[in-house]
């Protein structure tokens, strides 16, 4: 098999297990299963359905891909060569408190590269994903970015969690006001990426990403046409690094503002 129709073989896979791994996270939102969240820290909670939609998108990976590493936010895992990242439940704040706007993030990273990104809405039943050079889609349908080219027309999404600084992030929400731009923060930085690809929003960016929430939406974003600040930083993937996402036409003003200081 090609390199090509490895990665499509391995998107069409990853489409399955995160559209199973929703159907089980849907029935512990709908209180089909019960189940009690803890707090990691402020708030910042982990529930019994993060852990088992985590654990089974696990033990597909691995009876799929018995010889690739697999990083997960709640169990964790080894860096390797053909890695996925898999966020089982993004958002998990909402999906405790009923919200609607949650998701599953899963990425394969072979050789470094971002290689397919899957980001799953199960309350919408919307697949977004992406390959490499193989465009973005929500479904079967291609998605782009917004031609987008004022930061004073644009909808820009502002992720924030309180191991960020408050008073930055304070004063870049005060700056992208004043540039004009209408600003909201979702509560789910994946599923927030996934909808700058779609187009419903013009831009995504926060402090400090870790690669399962991160990775598959980036590659969303690249291949729907929009541009992205380098990802990962310094401290490599397991460090996780600032992530800007937007359309092209507004993304060198949206980085300055981002990157005053």
């Amino acid at each position: 098999m090609n390199a090509a129709a490895d990665i499509a073989a391995r998107a069409e896979i990853a489409r399955r297990i995160a559209r199973e791994a929703g159907a089980l996270a849907r029935r512990y939102f709908r209180r089909e299963i019960e189940f009690t969240a803890e707090a990691k820290g402020p708030q910042d909670f982990v529930s019994a359905a993060d852990h088992a939609v985590e654990s089974l998108i696990r033990q597909r990976l691995q009876q799929a891909f018995p010889d690739d590493a697999v990083l997960g936010e709640e169990g964790g895992g080894e860096l390797g060569r053909n890695l996925w990242v898999v966020d089982p439940i993004d958002g998990t704040i909402n999906f405790i408190h009923g919200v609607r706007y949650w998701c599953i993030a899963m990425g394969f990273i072979g050789g470094g590269e971002r290689r397919i990104g899957v980001i799953y809405d199960p309350s919408q039943d919307e697949l977004f994903w992406a390959t490499r050079g193989g465009g973005a889609w929500s479904d079967e349908t291609r998605i782009h970015v917004t031609p987008r080219d004022r930061l004073d027309r644009a909808l820009v999404c502002a992720g924030y969690v309180p191991r960020h600084a408050l008073d930055e992030h304070l004063v870049l929400t005060r700056r992208l006001h004043e540039a004009g731009a209408a600003v909201k923060d979702m509560g789910a930085g994946a599923l927030m990426l996934a909808h700058v690809a779609a187009g419903r929003f013009d831009a995504f960016l926060e402090p400090h990403m870790h690669p399962w929430d991160a990775s598959p939406g980036l590659l969303l974003v690249e291949e729907a046409g929009g541009r992205i600040y380098p990802y990962p930083g310094p401290g490599g993937l397991a460090g996780g690094g600032t992530v800007i996402a937007a359309a092209p036409g507004i993304f060198d003003a949206l980085q300055r503002i981002a990157l005053a200081r």
